[in-house]
């Protein structure tokens, strides 16, 4: 069964989805880099025993799919997302070059 986070990168690559343009200064950034750095961000936030306004870890793992009791167990299982997705990102620029 696929994620919300997996059907989302399937939709943008089909075209049916558009994602917000995100942008550091002039330089474009990738969408999906942006929203992982955040998520990396607030989960470890989460695994501290803080929380954050405007998410919930509830949510982080429902979106993700990550399986575990605490942003702690989830940390781990981000990571490895993290890292499928650059190799993803990877793969896609050297077909597209």
């Amino acid at each position: 069964m696929e994620t919300p986070f997996e059907i989302a990168q399937k939709q943008v690559r089909a075209k049916t989805l558009q994602t917000p343009s995100v942008s550091v200064g002039t330089k474009p950034v990738d969408y999906f880099s942006y929203q992982l750095a955040v998520h990396k961000f607030n989960l470890k936030i989460m695994a501290g025993g803080m929380t954050c306004r405007g998410i919930k870890f509830k949510q982080i793992k429902e979106y993700y799919g990550l399986k575990g009791r605490s942003a702690k167990d989830c940390i781990e299982q981000f990571e490895t997302i993290i890292q499928e997705y650059k190799k993803s990102l990877i793969l896609t620029n050297t077909k597209t070059n």
